[in-house]
């Protein structure tokens, strides 16, 4: 009788062994930690592993950090690490401490977008803590308190700084990313001077587009690059006027990462971009409703700490209520949330009959709640958009005085 028990019992193991390879063939698998592991045959994976291997491969990992309504993400191969980007005033020093966890002395390159709060932020929080090897970022300029406070920690620390060249080839450990954008220059919206780049380790691919909008996305298919991506960080925190059908078909990422607050009331995500999203069958993670997602990459395979998100649900601008496919209304509150973007509380107090604020500047015209209002120096006040455009000023493109 014993015997026979044992071997039961080692039919049962074999049946359970043999679900859970079928599992992982069909489509990826989520173990008792809740790490979510990409899909692949038995011999596929082996392969890949061997090729790695030899290839001399590391692992390289990217750290979508939660910074709320914002954008900061890490990179390491090996001992070598690149910051891109590093969310609002709110989040800066979670990004350094979270930094610091992972054992962070010295960045080889910090990349900066473009100059908007929301990704500068924590920028100049990160060059004041940590030895800085190289910053690369956009040829414009900013007037707004941020920028000036990382125009003087460049100067005061003499790091060095480089403009994005489309195309251009930098290393990171064993893993390495090539510009994608700007493509251009007299942009009319800054966000299409974000720098764009495609991350590579082994056969992984990782594309990040900042706050790159249709200008510059079309740009860079037209350009004649390989955009095609295992993993896609959605532009412009899943906005509307961002992952076009003609990018995301030039891409066609099996995953995309949707960074953006879990009470924004900016429209992030849309729902024009999570339907394309939808349409190329990409699945999604999110820093509103999951907290900070760390892919791991081995060259061959990706694994994630999360399982991919069931939540497709969108924000209209002006509300941060979030929106389903059935037309059922919700609020959620992120598992790791740094804070919410309180931009509109501390809105300054306009006089009667003022609603919209211009930069003498840039020309253009804001919503008092905007993160990027330039001194009051460099501040006229508007009463209506007619009024705005009269004067020769252009929306925003952050926060969308027209809606």
């Amino acid at each position: 009788m014993q015997k026979e028990e044992v071997s039961l019992h080692t039919i049962k193991k074999r049946i359970i062994m043999t679900f859970l390879m079928a599992a992982m063939l069909v489509g990826g698998l989520t173990g008792l930690d809740g790490t979510y592991y990409e899909s692949r045959s038995g011999q596929q994976e082996g392969q890949g592993v061997q090729k790695a291997a030899a290839a001399g491969k590391s692992t390289m990992k990217v750290h979508y950090i939660d910074v709320g309504q914002g954008s900061a993400v890490l990179v390491q191969s090996g001992v070598h690490f690149m910051l891109i980007d590093g969310g609002d005033s709110d989040a800066s020093s979670k990004v350094v401490s979270y930094l610091k966890r992972q054992k962070v002395k010295k960045l080889d390159y910090v990349v900066v977008s473009h100059y908007d709060s929301d990704h500068l932020n924590g920028v100049v929080g990160a060059l004041n803590v940590f030895k800085v090897k190289r910053v690369i970022a956009p040829a414009y300029t900013a007037d707004s308190r941020v920028y000036e406070s990382y125009c003087n920690i460049i100067a005061q620390k003499k790091i060095a700084t480089t403009r994005p060249k489309v195309g251009k080839k930098y290393k990171l450990g064993k893993a390495r990313f090539t510009i994608l954008a700007p493509n251009s220059s007299g942009y009319v919206d800054e966000n299409n001077y974000s720098i764009a780049l495609k991350l590579v380790n082994g056969k992984n691919r990782f594309v990040i587009t900042g706050d790159a909008e249709t200008e510059s996305e079309y740009e860079m298919v037209e350009n004649g690059q390989n955009l095609s991506c295992d993993v896609y960080m959605a532009g412009h925190h899943g906005s509307a006027n961002s992952s076009s059908e003609k990018l995301l078909q030039a891409m066609k990422p099996k995953y995309t990462v949707i960074s953006c607050g879990a009470d924004n009331n900016y429209g992030h995500p849309a729902q024009s971009a999570m339907s394309r999203l939808k349409a190329i069958g990409t699945k999604i993670f999110r820093t509103d409703a999951q907290g900070t997602i760390v892919a791991t990459s081995n060259g061959s395979r990706i694994k994630w700490n999360k399982s991919p998100s069931k939540l497709w649900s969108y924000r209209e601008y002006g509300s941060s209520t979030l929106i389903g496919a059935d037309g059922s209304e919700s609020q959620i509150s992120g598992d790791d949330t740094s804070g919410s973007d309180n931009t509109a509380s501390s809105a300054p107090a306009l006089a009667n009959g003022q609603k919209y604020i211009g930069n003498v500047n840039s020309k253009k015209f804001h919503l008092p709640s905007c993160n990027g209002l330039p001194y009051e120096k460099n501040r006229v006040y508007f009463d209506s958009i007619d009024a705005a455009h009269q004067a020769g000023y252009s929306p925003c493109g952050w926060c969308r005085p027209e809606g």
